[in-house]
């Protein structure tokens, strides 16, 4: 029998009625070119190779979990990677236009990360997180909510939460809810990121202390004539700022020669 395992996040859904939501929202074609992470025991995996007769790649990392897929009835359908997802270079995503997956909770913000750098117009992301997490990169500036992930993933995506899953539709029974998330490529940006290593590490300084002002925040890298030039309050408090000003903030910098 196979056992979900605690070091690798593991709960697997097991509500054949989630399920069955999850599969219409991700709408397999027989055209796409699909790859999933984290596929576990197949409960997504399989229902797409039904609906779409085609090879399905998946990202597995979990040797046991590999060995399963291979003894399944779908394992010639079935393109399995032996990688951890967080060390997969970039050009891998290239061939696929969906990317989906019930991610570890973990480790979710990271493969998040990771997704922002291989954006493409034509892909689309499907994602099962935790439900705080799902609220937290579709909320809105002004929300407590709103952070450092909410920046990064709207600039780069349209995000919208679909589907509430309750804790019973796994196995083990997690203690949170979970949600899932669409993730839609921006073809066009108002400004686009000069550099995005720098807009990382910007926006981490900027909720390195949340309740702090951006004078404040900010007092090593700008002074307060440098955040007017760019028309924003210094006593702004960091959720309060929208995507294109932080894109903004960003480029002053990289346009200025500021590092952080």
């Amino acid at each position: 029998m196979v056992r979900a395992k605690k070091k690798y996040g593991q709960n697997f859904l097991i509500d054949q009625s989630v399920l069955k939501k999850i599969i219409n929202i991700i709408n397999p074609q027989i055209t796409d070119e699909i790859v999933e992470i984290g596929p576990g025991l197949g409960s997504m995996t399989f229902p797409i190779i039904d609906k779409t007769k085609k090879c399905i790649d998946v990202i597995e990392i979990d040797p046991e979990m590999i060995t399963f897929l291979q003894n399944s009835e779908y394992s010639k359908k079935i393109n399995i990677h032996a990688f951890d997802i967080l060390k997969v270079k970039d050009s891998f995503f290239n061939k696929f236009n969906k990317i989906i997956g019930n991610l570890p909770y973990y480790i979710s913000s990271d493969i998040l990360i990771k997704i922002c750098k291989i954006n493409k117009s034509n892909k689309k992301i499907y994602f099962m997180l935790q439900k705080e997490v799902a609220e937290r990169i579709s909320s809105p500036p002004g929300q407590k909510i709103y952070g450092r992930l909410s920046i990064i993933l709207q600039y780069f995506y349209v995000v919208e939460k679909l589907l509430d899953v309750p804790p019973s539709s796994f196995k083990p029974v997690p203690k949170v809810f979970s949600s899932i998330v669409e993730l839609t490529p921006k073809d066009n940006h108002k400004i686009k990121i000069i550099n995005f290593e720098n807009f990382e590490k910007l926006t981490r300084l900027a909720f390195s202390q949340k309740r702090k002002t951006l004078k404040n925040n900010f007092r090593n890298i700008l002074s307060e004539t440098d955040l007017k030039l760019l028309d924003i309050d210094p006593q702004k408090r960091p959720e309060t700022l929208s995507v294109e000003e932080y894109v903004c903030i960003e480029n002053y910098m990289d346009n200025n020669k500021i590092k952080i």
